[in-house]
């Protein structure tokens, strides 16, 4: 998916993916999501994620009509990249290894001043 953001086209073909998260609902269940961090090769994060009718990416038909199952591609500041990676590791510590996942935290976010200005706040 390709979105042009406050100048910036984020492209999730041309993004390297970080890591990505899948709901705990079955994939048939209308709550069910899959999402994934990504950045750009200036740096930039952002999330692509999918859904379907009743996730937070369901979208509307036809107006008014009802929700279907949807994708959006959402902008993050590297604050918000920052908070999402750490929620994930809250979620999945229980469930396997988060060795390799603290590993790649330290060295995206510790140590690294953020700024308001990067990612979808330029």
């Amino acid at each position: 998916m390709k979105r042009f953001y406050n100048g910036i086209l984020y492209d999730s073909d041309n993004a390297e993916l970080i890591d990505d998260y899948e709901s705990d609902y079955p994939v048939n269940d209308f709550n069910y999501f899959k999402e994934g961090l990504y950045r750009t090769p200036e740096g930039k994060f952002f999330l692509y994620g999918e859904g379907n009718a009743a996730s937070k990416y369901a979208e509307r038909v036809e107006g008014n009509g009802p929700y279907a199952a949807g994708a959006d591609l959402v902008p993050l500041s590297t604050e918000e990249a920052k908070k999402w990676y750490e929620e994930k590791l809250e979620r999945v510590y229980r469930d396997r290894d988060i060795t390799g996942l603290y590993e790649t935290y330290c060295e995206l976010f510790k140590g690294k001043s953020s700024s308001k200005n990067e990612g979808k706040d330029e």
